[in-house]
């Protein structure tokens, strides 16, 4: 039977380190062409996560190689200090794939999906740290028609798209998804059919954008930034609670 470590005790002052995760996030680090580094979210079963970065030389490979929902045994690795301004995991560290790192398909463990749930009261009154990226989940709402703010219409990176997010106990803030990723929500919400969706928002950043509680709003942050419809969790139920509670008292 093989012995893993766990992801909390990863540093950089000791090597030989074997891990058991699941290939939470995978996608290239920039848009484009050349292709960039593929960046990978891994976590294991007690829901912790680390960023993983594939060099562009390997890239190609194990974007074929691996999928996201697959579980790997990875050795061989660096791990360095993660030092990004805005950090897509809360692990202090990140693992670096080396030409002799040595990755295996392994046997899924039972394993139901760990959200890090960011309060909305937390995020209002600036509790929370902004340095990492936050999940988040509510019901979706008042979402704005897709626009480019670009000179050029057919820039991708001009692609805006805003709407509101309501938490359980009625709080409400502001999101904007950008760039392709604007393109993405407006398709998949005209898909959905419009109207209010629960949903959950993973990887979006915290942008305080002036003091107070009020200039804040939930942005995404690149390819990493996705949206979950309708999942089947507890919190999801409890804003559609909330939400058939607020009809019956309008009478709708």
């Amino acid at each position: 039977m093989e012995n893993f470590h766990n992801l909390s005790i990863l540093n950089p002052t000791i090597t030989g380190w074997h891990i058991r995760v699941k290939v939470l996030r995978s996608f290239r680090a920039k848009q484009g062409f050349p292709p960039k580094d593929l960046i990978l979210i891994l976590g294991n079963e007690e829901g912790m996560m680390i960023e993983a970065i594939v060099d562009k030389k390997f890239a190609d490979y194990y974007a074929n190689a691996i999928e996201e929902g697959q579980w790997l045994s990875i050795m061989e690795f660096a791990v360095v200090d993660n030092t990004d301004d805005i950090k897509k995991t809360s692990h202090p560290c990140k693992i670096y794939f080396l030409r002799s790192t040595c990755v295996k398909h392994v046997l899924p463990l039972p394993h139901n999906e760990v959200y890090h749930f960011a309060s909305f009261s937390s995020i209002i009154n600036d509790t929370i740290d902004v340095s990492v990226l936050a999940d988040v989940v509510g019901a979706v709402f008042y979402v704005s028609p897709l626009m480019n703010v670009a000179n050029n219409p057919h820039n991708v990176s001009g692609f805006r798209i805003s709407f509101k997010i309501k938490d359980k106990d009625e709080h409400t803030l502001e999101c904007v998804a950008m760039e392709r990723e604007a393109l993405d929500f407006d398709r998949n919400y005209r898909l959905f059919g419009g109207g209010v969706l629960v949903a959950v928002l993973r990887w979006w950043e915290i942008d305080r954008y002036f003091d107070g509680p009020k200039n804040v709003r939930i942005c995404t942050h690149g390819s990493i930034s996705k949206v979950i419809p309708n999942p089947n969790i507890i919190e999801v139920a409890e804003i559609r609670a909330m939400l058939e509670r607020t009809e019956q008292e309008n009478g709708v």
